[in-house]
């Protein structure tokens, strides 16, 4: 009868894991990859090192063997982890954790030559891989897209499997004393180790696949921008410089008869701001979602905003000053078409703004408010259609899109005659508060 063989299984998770590492790696230098990609090649790499290491324990110094090889698997799951929050939330693990690995090391040293223990050896490697393992499968499980849910599922399942059987293995051990190994054949250490196999194998496919349906969306936008550019060029330009032409040959043939001269002129020099609107649309929406998302203070971005329009007399107030958000770049135009927006609609009796937040379970809700006139029910659905509105039907359409691209929605929820009330969604992950 067949009995596992745990040194071989150790060969096959060092070719196999370095077999992944080098062909994320192709991957990495041959095509488009998002934050954290690179690191997880990495800590593929570092766990194929580690795994030979094991594979030559007794043949090689017990330094390499099972210090060097214990805390390169720690650091190898740590990479993992930062990888994740790099790629899922746009934030790196914080840098002093891989401190931790000190004193893991120290540890593995004292029950390695002081107090000789494997089972104590594998008690602390639970301690620091299970939590982390479990951190690193519930990220997935936070992020709102239903395109990719049944993966990131999957993914997540990946990371727990391993840290679940490994957590069993730990308890086994110490209820049932006994002469453990690295090489013991007993049920929980095989089923943790066929368990890493499959685990690493999984949660490195799903990762791939993750972000090659990233990339593809991108794709997809940018296909989407593009023609949304032409014909807002070709369509909605071209329809402006008609009318110009238009009321420029009635302004030849009337003069300045009976005052139409200045009429027809004022007609103009709006015609003339839309098409500046129009094209300074073209390039911001070209722009948009090109840099990375960044972190902005909202106090900041609406000041930044708001110094940029007509103001006057009228109070605008942010909540809290210590709130920073993950957008793109162009958030302050998010902004900026709020506040246009209320200048232009609100009504001679507008006289304050008001931005407030407040955190829910989905994450941070971000409101905008004015004591305007409102917006009336018919046209709320409509509202961030492109092309709808008395302006350009642009600002509004373009607040959407820059929000979307860090998942933030955005809808108003305003009673009519009682001003407007933009609610913003920032989901969990993508803001913070300041400590500064």
């Amino acid at each position: 009868m067949w009995s596992p063989d745990i040194r071989t299984i150790f060969l096959v998770i060092f070719l196999i894991n370095a077999f992944l590492a080098l062909m994320l790696f192709f991957c990495y230098r041959s095509q488009k990859t998002y934050g954290g990609f690179a690191i997880w090649a990495s800590s593929l790499l570092l766990q194929s090192f580690a795994y030979l290491l094991f594979f030559l324990r007794g043949e090689v110094p017990v330094l390499l063997s099972i210090l060097v090889a214990n805390t390169l698997t720690i650091l190898s799951i740590m990479m993992r982890i930062d990888a994740i929050r790099r790629f899922f939330c746009l934030r790196p693990f914080p840098a002093w954790h891989y401190l931790l690995l000190l004193p893991v090391f120290g540890s593995f040293a004292y029950f390695t030559y002081i107090a000789d223990s494997m089972v104590l050896r594998a008690a602390i490697s639970t301690l620091f891989i299970v939590p982390v393992l479990i951190v690193a499968a519930i990220v997935p499980l936070r992020i709102h897209d239903s395109d990719t849910r049944i993966i990131r599922y999957l993914f997540s399942v990946s990371l727990a499997l391993p840290g679940m059987v490994l957590a069993l293995r730990i308890l086994a051990w110490l209820i049932v004393p006994a002469e453990y190994t690295l090489f013991s054949t007993d049920l929980f250490n095989t089923a943790f180790f066929i368990a890493a196999i499959i685990g690493d194998i999984l949660a490195t496919g799903c990762f791939l696949m993750l972000n090659m349906l990233r990339s593809h969306k991108e794709l997809t936008q940018a296909n989407e921008k593009l023609g949304l550019l032409s014909s807002i060029t070709r369509h909605d330009i071209s329809n402006q410089l008609v009318a110009l032409a238009g009321f420029l040959e009635l302004s030849k043939q009337c003069g300045d008869r009976e005052g139409h001269g200045q009429e027809l002129v004022g007609k103009e020099m709006k015609i003339v701001n839309t098409i500046t609107h129009q094209i300074q649309f073209t390039g911001d929406y070209e722009r948009m979602g090109v840099p990375e998302p960044e972190w902005q203070n909202v106090g900041a971005t609406v000041r930044k905003a708001a110094a940029a329009l007509p103001v006057q007399n009228i109070s605008i107030q942010v909540e809290r000053q210590d709130l920073e958000v993950l957008a793109d770049p162009l958030f302050f135009k998010v902004f900026y078409n709020l506040i246009d927006n209320s200048l232009r609609y609100g009504g001679a009796g507008m006289k304050n703004i008001v931005v407030t937040s407040r955190e829910t379970p989905d994450g941070l809700l971000l409101v905008y408010e004015d004591d305007g006139i409102g917006i009336a029910d018919m046209d709320r659905k409509r509202l961030f259609d492109r092309g709808f509105g008395k302006h350009t039907g642009l600002g509004l359409f373009l607040s959407r899109e820059v929000l979307a691209i860090t998942r933030i929605t955005i809808a108003e929820r305003g009673e009519p005659k009682n001003g407007a009330r933009f609610e913003m969604l920032v989901p969990n992950g993508a803001y913070r508060f300041s400590t500064a």
